[in-house]
């Protein structure tokens, strides 16, 4: 990889202490991982640290009840020791891996010892299941799985889950990836490998017509914030999810758009 980097990143430096959790998210259109890290920076009254910004990019800002909020930025919760990257909108993908490697550049750099990242996937059965799949460096496995973590069994991943995993288990970081299951991405990855969809447009469409006025997935998200309690070890409040997860249904959109624009075998699959 080049030496020159495409973002310019301001990230202040944080206490080293062994407890230190870093928590992303591989975006996607259910919104489950985006909507649970920003319910962690709001519930934790988190302090923000720093900020991640592509250069050569067209500026993006998200605005909520009147308040501007810039996409990649970094919060972070003294109390827990907790670091979370706000990701609003997806990472372009050509650019992911350099992303990835400099938030762990950062995070070797401030002694953090666990890097968490957030996703749902495609129901795994034929019901919905409130497990919680993981996967991880063999090493540990039996950790998360006493945890009360589910193993993810014979899976091929791709795209930028792919990414993350084959960036942090080089390093000498205990990295995981956490995956709820999510009906909307089921209903979304249906309707995309039926091949007669031509843009995310269409998608949303459908969507619109067979379940309403589509949202984030409230119950993939919860599902996260549970599973990432027992990580960090301590009770994340739950009671204002669905109401904080209503704010982001407008992000759809971007997010469904960026998701269909590898080609189909790009995109992450979980067998």
């Amino acid at each position: 990889m080049s030496s020159t980097t495409a973002f310019d990143i301001k990230i202040k430096s944080i206490p080293r202490d062994p407890r230190n959790t870093l928590i992303m998210a591989c975006p996607e259109p259910s919104l489950a991982s985006i909507v649970a890290i920003e319910y962690l920076v709001e519930t934790l009254k988190m302090e923000e640290i720093g900020s991640i910004k592509p250069r050569g990019h067209v500026p993006i800002v998200t605005v909520i009840d009147g308040a501007a909020k810039l996409p990649y930025r970094l919060f972070f919760d003294r109390e827990h020791a907790i670091v979370v990257i706000r990701q609003h909108v997806p990472i372009p993908p050509t650019l992911y891996r350099q992303f990835v490697d400099k938030i762990l550049d950062w995070a070797e750099d401030n002694a953090v010892s666990r890097v968490v990242c957030l996703t749902s996937t495609s129901l795994l059965g034929e019901q919905e299941s409130d497990n919680v799949y993981f996967v991880s460096e063999e090493g540990h496995v039996d950790e998360y799985k006493q945890l009360g973590l589910i193993p993810l069994h014979e899976a091929t991943i791709t795209g930028i889950e792919a990414v993350f995993l084959d960036s942090v288990l080089s390093r000498n970081i205990n990295g995981v990836l956490l995956l709820a299951e999510s009906k909307v991405l089921t209903a979304i990855n249906r309707l995309i490998e039926s091949g007669k969809l031509s843009s995310h447009k269409d998608v949303l469409a459908i969507l619109n017509q067979t379940i309403g006025r589509y949202g984030p997935d409230v119950t993939a998200a919860l599902k996260l914030i549970r599973a990432l309690s027992r990580i960090v070890g301590f009770e994340i409040p739950t009671d204002k999810l669905a109401e904080h997860a209503s704010k982001y249904a407008f992000l759809v959109d971007k997010n469904l758009e960026a998701y269909m624009k590898p080609p189909k075998e790009e995109l992450p699959v979980y067998y």
